[in-house]
Formats: C-alpha cells, sequence, structure tokens
C-alpha cells in the first residue's frame, strides 16, 4: 500500500494525504494510514487520528491509539481517556499503551480503572502504563493487584518498584510468597528500587526461595537497601502485549 511506504520513509509532508486516507472506504487503507501516521510522529496528525478513534473498525481505532502514542503529545490525553471506554479490549489496551508512553500525570486517574478491566491484558497494560508514569496516586490500586488471579496482571509489582514509594512495601513483601517465580522476582526488586529499610526481614526470607532468580533479587534488593553494590543485576520487564504494527 502506498500510505504504508509513505509511513516507512517518515515523511511528515504526507500527514495531509495521509489523514486524508482514515476516511477511505476500506477499513485496510484506514488502518494503514493511521500506523504511517504513527510512524511520522508529527503533532499535526493529532486531529486527525482522534477522529480515527471513532472510526467503525476496531482494528482502526486500536492503530490510531497506537499512533498518538507514538506522537507522545499531552494534547492526546483527553480522546485517548475517552477510547478508555471502547467497547474492544484491544482498542482499550493501545489505549493505555498510549497514556502509558505520553507519561502524562492527568493521564493517572483516566487509567485507574483499567486496573479492574475484564480483559486481563488491559489490567497488564494498566499496571505497565502506570509504572511508567510514576505517579504515587497509583500505589494503592497497584499494590491490590499483586493478588490478581493472572499471573502476568500480579507482576504490577513492577510498577510498584518504578514509582518507588514506601507505602508500596506490604503488598510487595505479601508478593514474595507468590507461586509464581516471576512474580516474586519483581516483588523482590520492586523493594530495592523503593529502598525501604521495612523491607529488610521479608527480603532475607526470600534469600531461602527455592528458586535461584528470586534469591539473587532478594539479595540484589538487600545490597541496594545497604548502598552496597556486589555486581548481582536483576532485571525485571512488564509483560506488555500491544499490537503496534499492521
Amino acid at each position: 500500500m502506498a500510505a504504508r511506504g509513505v509511513g516507512e520513509l517518515e515523511d511528515s509532508s504526507s500527514v495531509g494525504a495521509l489523514a486524508t486516507a482514515l476516511g477511505d472506504a476500506a477499513a485496510p487503507v484506514r488502518q494503514t494510514a493511521a500506523w504511517a501516521l504513527g510512524e511520522i510522529e508529527s503533532p499535526q496528525a493529532i486531529a486527525s487520528l482522534s477522529q480515527a478513534l471513532h472510526d467503525r473498525a476496531p482494528d482502526v481505532r486500536a492503530m490510531a491509539a497506537w499512533a498518538l502514542g507514538q506522537i507522545e503529545s499531552p494534547r492526546a490525553v483527553p480522546v485517548l481517556g475517552d477510547a478508555l471506554k471502547d467497547p474492544s479490549p484491544d482498542v482499550r489496551r493501545a489505549a493505555v499503551w498510549a497514556l502509558g508512553q505520553i507519561e502524562d500525570q492527568d493521564a493517572v486517574d483516566l487509567l485507574l480503572p483499567l486496573l479492574h478491566d475484564r480483559d486481563a491484558q488491559v489490567r497488564v497494560a494498566a499496571t505497565h502504563a502506570l509504572g511508567q508514569i510514576e505517579s504515587p496516586r497509583a500505589v494503592r490500586g497497584l499494590g491490590a493487584l499483586v493478588r490478581d488471579e493472572s499471573p502476568d496482571v500480579r507482576l504490577a509489582a513492577w510498577a510498584l518498584g518504578q514509582v518507588e514509594d514506601a507505602d508500596a512495601v506490604d503488598p510487595l513483601a505479601g508478593a514474595l510468597k507468590d507461586r509464581e517465580p516471576d512474580v516474586r522476582v519483581a516483588a523482590a526488586w520492586a523493594l530495592g528500587q523503593i529502598e525501604s529499610s521495612r523491607a529488610l526481614e521479608p527480603l532475607k526470607a526470600a534469600l531461602q526461595d527455592e528458586s535461584r532468580d528470586v534469591q539473587d533479587a532478594a539479595r540484589w534488593a538487600l545490597n541496594q537497601i545497604d548502598d552496597e553494590d556486589r555486581n548481582v543485576r536483576v532485571r525485571v520487564r512488564p509483560r506488555v502485549r500491544v499490537k503496534k504494527g499492521i
């Protein structure tokens, strides 16, 4: 498609033509146009992409939300907030991802209800987005998710480490006993990020965990709290599935 080639070139002079293509009769053309506008990352496309959030095709709406996240302008926060109510989980997930990319504090109150979305992957995306924004206002909601039925969602522990607020110590200490090793690693990592002495005893207990990864994470966290570096590195990344391309 011509729109795909324009997007790959990232030519901002094509924004007008691509905006027109968002009104094409064929949904694949509209979707590709939205993708191309996201690749170009021009604020000039915000108005057209905002309109595309009301497209009749869910794939087009999701791509428009993704594109607005690519542009990373706070001007898009209100329309993305409206997209969080979309009936399609793919659209809601893309809108959540986009708000996380923008990292605007005004998005926090919009995102908090999505921590209770019926779709687990939307909840996962919401934890990631709030972790990127790093607002203490999200601690209570994120802390509750460390008991979620989905292990992917329970990796909200990662986001609590991003926020670095001492109010997260208690839920994270509980997450050190999670049945999933990945969640326990994330909890230990987050406690190391927060660096609160209240986490010392739970982390010391985690040194006896059956998982070597959890042991290493706990050791790293204890070193962080003690301001010592023993060259133990632990990397935790959230599992967020967001459709970024076509």
